[in-house]
């Protein structure tokens, strides 16, 4: 997958000035060396993943008037009809890609990667269950909120590590990034959704997740893990 293809077709549809488009593409090799960190901290391959041209803002449910900028999330799509099965993407918005540091980058990819793990760990169990069980199970909810894999067991890289716990604390925590983000490009007026709560879940029908494969390296080390916890 090209990451930058949905920015490409907003830039030609005139949803992004050319400015911040060439911003984005020029910053992007960050984002290609956030992901290699991962991969190679992990010793496992990244899910596809793709800039995002529209900056999803999510209402605060505690804070009235509160504004939360979804900087990126895990994605579980249905494939192409006919295709059956799942795609997991990561999805990281333009927005983070133009005004986020190279450290936030390698923050939020390592952190993703977690919730990446976590959902293929639910979807892999859900997809090895007998056809009349499943009968039952035609629809599970999945929300990318505070569920990850532990990085310690996971991580090989101890700074990155660090580096994801200091960010994200509970939640990310990036006032330079809000404040360039909410600056120079909520309020230049470029593309921005608003996203209610109970949107942040995709609900997948069991169908899709029975007829899903997953990454066979994924899998042996989730099995590894939780072996280790059982001995």
């Amino acid at each position: 997958m090209n990451p930058l293809f949905a920015l490409d077709r907003a830039e030609t549809e005139g949803k992004i000035p050319k400015a911040i488009a060439k911003r984005v593409r020029g910053r992007a090799k960050y984002l290609v060396g956030a992901v290699k960190r991962v991969e190679k901290a992990s010793e496992l391959s990244y899910p596809p993943y793709y800039v995002e041209p529209v900056l999803p803002l999510a209402q605060s449910r505690g804070e009235a008037g509160q504004l939360g900028v979804l900087y990126a999330r895990v994605i579980p799509t249905v494939a192409a009809a006919g295709a059956g099965g799942l795609s997991i993407l990561v999805q990281f918005t333009a927005a983070l890609v133009a005004f986020g540091a190279k450290g936030t980058l390698e923050a939020v990819a390592g952190h993703e990667f977690t919730h990446y793990l976590d959902l293929v760990r639910k979807l892999s169990r859900m997809s090895v269950v007998s056809d009349e069980r499943a009968a039952t199970l035609f629809e599970s909810s999945f929300a990318d909120t505070e569920r990850t894999v532990k990085m310690k067991s996971i991580f090989k890289d101890r700074a990155l590590i660090k580096l994801v716990e200091r960010k994200f604390p509970l939640g990310l925590v990036d006032d330079k990034l809000n404040a360039l983000v909410e600056k120079r490009w909520i309020g230049k007026g470029l593309p921005v959704r608003m996203v209610a709560p109970e949107e942040n879940v995709v609900r997948l029908g069991m169908g899709s997740v029975l007829s899903s494969s997953f990454d066979p390296g994924v899998i042996a080390r989730i099995s590894s893990l939780e072996e280790k916890v059982r001995s």
